[in-house]
């Protein structure tokens, strides 16, 4: 074997080992078919409403973070067996990146659980008979938030697998809140009109949802492109006879 054969060789087998420590091709394109169809069910009004095993289906919505982290596992056992097992060299840069994502995320969800908490504290957030309870119990908002902080050091594996847990985690909170003031918050008066915070709350939730379908096509065109590229690599590594 000639130099070139043995550099294209090292190159496509680091290529290879790099993909294998991650395994994140179709895990990134699950995320933002998920994404996108949270968007559509926490949008859908009969959806809102509907009951399944006794209970609002709005409250499963919560566990859809975990729900992809499980099948990521599944597809990675499934469909990224590889040729055995290998390992990358450390990438000091790509790991600062990764938990640059994983720590801002905490941060937030730390952040949301103490705010909520002060919420409770001080009386703002109480039941509301007045009105129709549309979501979880109260407690789940300090809950989940703790929740989904325990896989992310050991199940979170790459940048695209840390910002696909992000935005899933981040839709299923920012959709938790105006529902929680909602059933729990106290009662508007009858002749309340929008005011200017209103119309600014409102406008940043319709581009935040903008945001997250184009960021959902997208991951699921780069995630899709990220299988191909490991299964044309895949073809191209000698095999033993």
């Amino acid at each position: 074997m000639t130099t070139p054969d043995l550099d294209a060789l090292s190159a496509t087998t680091r290529e290879y080992a790099a993909f294998q420590s991650r395994k994140s091709g179709l895990a990134t394109a699950l995320g933002g078919l998920m994404a996108i169809v949270l968007v559509l069910a926490a949008l859908s009004p009969n959806y809102m409403g509907a009951h399944v095993l006794d209970r609002l289906a709005i409250e499963y919505l919560v566990w859809v973070p975990m729900l992809w982290l499980g099948l990521k596992w599944a597809l990675g056992r499934v469909l990224y067996r590889g040729l055995g097992t290998v390992k990358a060299a450390p990438d000091s840069a790509y790991e600062r990146r990764r938990w640059y994502w994983i720590l801002g995320l905490a941060l937030f969800l730390l952040a949301m659980s103490l705010a909520a908490l002060y919420a409770f504290a001080l009386g703002f957030l109480q039941p509301n008979p007045s009105r129709a309870a549309i979501c979880p119990p109260p407690m789940w908002l300090l809950l989940m938030p703790l929740l989904y902080l325990l896989p992310m050091p050991w199940l979170i594996r790459g940048i695209e697998e840390a910002r696909v847990f992000a935005v899933l985690v981040g839709q299923c909170i920012l959709w938790l809140v105006p529902l929680f003031l909602f059933s729990f918050g106290p009662s508007n008066p009858a002749n309340h009109e929008w005011t200017v915070t209103g119309h600014l709350a409102m406008t940043a939730y319709l581009v935040l949802i903008f945001l997250i379908q184009i960021w959902g096509a997208l991951a699921m065109i780069r995630g899709w492109k990220e299988h191909r590229q490991y299964l044309a690599l895949l073809r191209s590594l000698p095999r033993e006879a």
